[in-house]
């Protein structure tokens, strides 16, 4: 799931920066969108694949 960071975080060794949009998977996306510290993207951003 594509998620935009609302803040700047790290995610498994790798800095997340605030407004970028990133491919996470399902489980961990739903919980940030949850959290707060993200929201879901529309389909049409650009997004980083993060491993």
């Amino acid at each position: 799931m594509k998620v935009k960071m609302l803040v700047q975080s790290q995610y498994k060794s790798e800095l997340l920066r605030e407004g970028k949009v990133y491919d996470i998977n399902d489980d961990t996306a739903k919980r940030w969108i949850l959290s707060g510290l993200a929201e879901k993207a529309p389909d049409t951003d650009e997004s980083k694949p993060v491993q």
